[in-house]
């Protein structure tokens, strides 16, 4: 029994972890050109940290480094199999710099209460009708997910364009205005893409972090050209995550798929 118990842990924590966030942890958005920073991938909820995972290539489609002038560096080829943190990362010059990574498919079962409770809290009011339309409400449901994550970093606190780039991730948050530079009591317009296409009336947080436990939480829905408007009111880290739900479209996989994406950045303070 001693030696079973590990195991049924183990399942638990990939259970109980697998919809939660993933998000890129930089030790600073405005770190030191040529200076290594530390970046986490970070697994919670509503950006509390509860794992922190290390690198696996066989579930890393790409990880890659963009700088101002839409140069990027392919991190896969200079990074280890289960290195901790996710990356030591060195940015070169002044500027503006994109971390990305896009993580591939994993899978889920849950229990119908569990998968009714997680499309509640995602707003996911139209899945939740449909499985009631279709008889399946009160039936467990699987899941394949994805995830598209994304950091904006500025060398020597130099900014520039390169939040702009667009980076073709199938579920993509894309800022109208400068990240970095919203400042407290302001709102920073993004877009939502699915397959490069305005995603409407989809949920979308922004949540910033007070010192080291109190996070703000503000929520707000796409309009039909997949905008919103997101309220920035303290300075410091914050990250813009939402996800996106739909029918498997290899339903031999899962009943479900989603797709979540993930942006970090840090809002300077008023002037």
């Amino acid at each position: 029994m001693m030696r079973i118990l590990p195991l049924l842990l183990i399942a638990f924590l990939v259970e109980t972890t697998a919809a939660h966030d993933y998000w890129l942890a930089p030790g600073s958005y405005r770190p030191a050109a040529g200076k290594a920073v530390p970046v986490q991938l970070l697994v919670g909820d509503a950006f509390d940290a509860e794992i922190e995972r290390t690198l696996k290539k066989s579930n890393t489609v790409r990880f890659q480094l963009l700088d101002g002038q839409g140069q990027s560096v392919d991190l896969l080829k200079t990074s280890e199999e289960g290195q901790k943190p996710l990356v030591q990362l060195k940015l070169p010059q002044p500027g503006a710099y994109l971390l990305t990574l896009q993580r591939d498919w994993a899978r889920i079962e849950m229990e119908a209460e569990k998968f009714h409770k997680y499309l509640e809290h995602e707003g996911l009011t139209d899945v939740i009708q449909l499985r009631k339309d279709s008889g399946e409400a009160d039936k467990p449901a699987s899941e394949r997910y994805r995830r598209y994550l994304k950091s904006l970093l500025l060398a020597d606190g130099v900014g520039g364009d390169t939040w702009k780039q667009q980076l073709g991730h199938r579920l993509e948050i894309v800022p109208l205005a400068d990240p970095s530079a919203v400042r407290p009591g302001e709102t920073l317009p993004v877009q939502i893409l699915f397959e490069s296409k305005p995603l409407a009336d989809v949920q979308v947080a922004a949540m910033g972090r007070r010192g080291r436990k109190k996070v703000t939480i503000h929520r707000a829905r796409t309009d039909a050209s997949g905008r919103v408007e997101l309220n920035i009111d303290h300075a410091g880290e914050w990250i813009v995550r939402l996800v996106y739900l739909r029918r498997c479209v290899e339903p031999e996989e899962a009943d479900w798929e989603s797709f979540w994406a993930a942006m970090t950045f840090e809002s300077p303070g008023r002037r």
